[in-house]
């Protein structure tokens, strides 16, 4: 959160971790307190964001994960995030992610990317040098890690 991306004000997109993804529910609560809009996404056709005021907003949706519950606010579709937090299997140190296989943050930050700040949170042993991308697969702005700074120069924190 003391990071250039990190915003003073505005909207900003998180996940719910799953499996042994990074947690990222006390940068909810921070960005909750900073007075930030906080916006989750819900399966739908692709991913859609959902503002959501508190973890008692979310509940077991698309294969288990947590989603906004259905009266949430949508993200207004001329509206952009101004950080969304991506999350990963894997990730390149040219900022390429690997995921679940169904290419929903892609599409969406194929849509989106020139206008949100977008950057993976992961763990350092999910850093990897580098490995094959395809004509689909979205560059991250960054990778944080515990250790880490990755962007197109990677930076020591």
């Amino acid at each position: 959160m003391k990071t250039p991306f990190w915003p003073k004000t505005g909207k900003i997109g998180l996940y719910y971790p799953i499996k042994n993804e990074v947690l990222t529910l006390s940068l909810f609560q921070k960005a909750l307190e900073t007075g930030l809009q906080v916006y989750f996404p819900r399966v739908e056709q692709g991913i859609s964001f959902y503002e959501v005021n508190g973890p008692d907003e979310l509940e077991k949706g698309s294969w288990g994960i947590a989603e906004p519950q259905k009266h949430c606010d949508p993200l207004i579709e001329e509206e952009n995030l101004d950080l969304v937090i991506v999350p990963g299997v894997a990730f390149s140190k040219s900022c390429f992610r690997i995921g679940y296989g169904k290419r929903f943050y892609d599409q969406f930050l194929d849509n989106k990317l020139h206008k949100t700040t977008a950057i993976g949170l992961a763990y350092d042993f999910q850093v990897l040098d580098d490995f094959p991308v395809d004509s689909w697969d979205q560059p991250l702005h960054g990778i944080m890690t515990e250790k880490n700074y990755y962007s197109l120069h990677v930076q020591k924190i």
